[in-house]
């Protein structure tokens, strides 16, 4: 069977949320209000995001040069050292992420990673706020379920999937994942739903699951 690696990106491979860094310093308004509801689903992702990204009018530039030279928007160690070790094994990564596609690009550029797919927000920088879009594998747009999409279509492309995150916004793909690498939120999850994951707190510990794995 086929392997491939479902990664998110925000306080996975980074370990803050750039998303947040950003909107704490660039949203015209209180967003925080808002998360609270998206935590606790009464509000869609969809929702959630183009109300809050909707607060940000600045523009590419400014956004990208803040999360380029941002002392707290930090890759978690041994992430490079993953990617090669993912190459040697021929376990295919892509990154799908509820972030936004132009600052995760711009990060792993900084790294000196390309050729990795990434399903992201798509956005529209504006003076009037930012829009943004989640886009479903079949090119539809999606409110909610956009990991999990993924994940779906993986699965019933017959890949044994090992999944990769931090969140509770990835444990809707955990479940259906074969395997499971988490730490922060998602890894409290795992253990109050028994399933079974390998814990980490950093890159190599993932390489060290991938090699029990094998």
């Amino acid at each position: 069977m086929k392997t491939i690696i479902q990664l998110d990106f925000d306080g996975t491979v980074t370990i803050e949320d750039v998303s947040f860094l950003l909107l704490d310093k660039f949203a015209s308004g209180n967003w925080r209000r808002y998360l609270d509801a998206y935590n606790s689903a009464r509000m869609s992702l969809g929702a959630f995001s183009k109300k809050v990204f909707g607060m940000i009018k600045a523009d590419k530039k400014t956004l990208t040069d803040f999360v380029l030279t941002s002392d707290r928007v930090k890759v978690r160690p041994g992430f490079k050292e993953f990617l090669d070790y993912c190459k040697e094994t021929d376990y295919k990564v892509i990154i799908v992420s509820n972030g936004l596609t132009f600052y995760i690009e711009a990060i792993l550029k900084k790294l000196g990673v390309d050729g990795l797919d990434i399903h992201a927000a798509e956005n529209i920088f504006s003076s009037d706020g930012m829009r943004v879009q989640y886009l479903g594998p079949d090119g539809k747009e999606l409110e909610t379920g956009f990991k999990e999409a993924y994940t779906d279509m993986l699965c019933q492309k017959g890949y044994q999937v090992i999944y990769i995150g931090d969140g509770n916004s990835d444990i809707y793909s955990s479940r259906k994942a074969t395997y499971v690498c988490a730490t922060a939120n998602l890894l409290q999850y795992c253990r109050e739903e028994n399933l079974k994951c390998f814990p980490f707190n950093d890159f190599h510990d993932v390489i060290k699951a991938l090699d029990n794995i094998k």
